[in-house]
C-alpha cells in the first residue's frame, strides 16, 4: 500500500472517530424543532438530539449540492458533445449554418478578452 493511501485512510479514520465522539458526547442535548410560516405552524412531538439535527442538515446539504453538481455536469457534457460534433463537421470541411459565424460579423468583446 502506498504511503499516500495510508495517509488518506488514517485521516478518514480520525475524522470518523471525531464524528462518533461528538455524536456520543452530545446525544443527550436535545432541541424542540418547529416551523412557523405565518399561515401554518408545525412542531415535532418529541425533542430531537442536536447531533442528529446537525448531521441531518449536513446530509441534506450534500444531497442538494450533489443534485446541482450532477445537473451542471450533465449540461456541460451536452455542451462538450455539441462542440465535438461541430469540430468534426468543420474538420470534414462542412460547417452547419447555425454555428458558422457570419462573414461580416465583428468579434465581440468576449472574443478578444485577454488579448
Amino acid at each position: 500500500m502506498r504511503w499516500t493511501t495510508l495517509l488518506r485512510l488514517t485521516a478518514l479514520a480520525l475524522a470518523a472517530l471525531a464524528i462518533v465522539m461528538f455524536t456520543l458526547q452530545n446525544v443527550s442535548r436535545t432541541t424542540s424543532l418547529s416551523f412557523d410560516a405565518y399561515f401554518a405552524a408545525w412542531e415535532l412531538a418529541r425533542p430531537v438530539p442536536v447531533p442528529f439535527v446537525i448531521w441531518g442538515s449536513f446530509g441534506a446539504g450534500v444531497l442538494v449540492a450533489s443534485v446541482v453538481g450532477w445537473a451542471r455536469a450533465r449540461g456541460l457534457a451536452r455542451t462538450v458533445a455539441r462542440l465535438q460534433q461541430e469540430a468534426l463537421l468543420r474538420s470534414a470541411g462542412r460547417t452547419s449554418p447555425a454555428s458558422a459565424p457570419a462573414a461580416d460579423a465583428k468579434p465581440s468583446s468576449a472574443d478578444d478578452w485577454g488579448r
